[in-house]
């Protein structure tokens, strides 16, 4: 099993292509984004051990980290970026206006 996403989805959201980690096929890769406000987000995920990080940081300091495990999917609604384990949606990552994280 693996997480299923879009990688156009990602690309569209995050404005630049994912940085792999060791082997491509490795599945290890990491997409981030700085935005004019001083935020950034960063997103790491394996996507073969179906585990995903993100982390949100304002001027150097950390605001929010998660590490979300049995992911299945990654989806992108409108400009939101929706992160689904095996039970139900976890969390929503919003883009626009001010990068931000909802708890689902």
């Amino acid at each position: 099993m693996y997480i299923k996403f879009d990688e156009f989805e990602l690309l569209e959201l995050f404005g630049n292509e994912p940085v792999s980690i060791g082997d491509l096929e490795a599945g290890e890769l990491i997409y981030s984004l700085s935005d004019d406000k001083g935020f950034k987000i960063v997103m790491f995920m394996n996507v073969y051990e179906n585990v995903c990080e993100v982390s949100i940081d304002y001027q150097e300091l950390n605001v929010f980290t998660c590490r979300i495990e049995k992911v299945v999917s990654i989806n992108k609604v409108n400009d939101e970026m929706i992160i689904n384990n095996e039970e139900k949606s976890v969390l929503k990552v919003k883009f626009k206006n001010q990068i931000g994280v909802e708890l689902l």
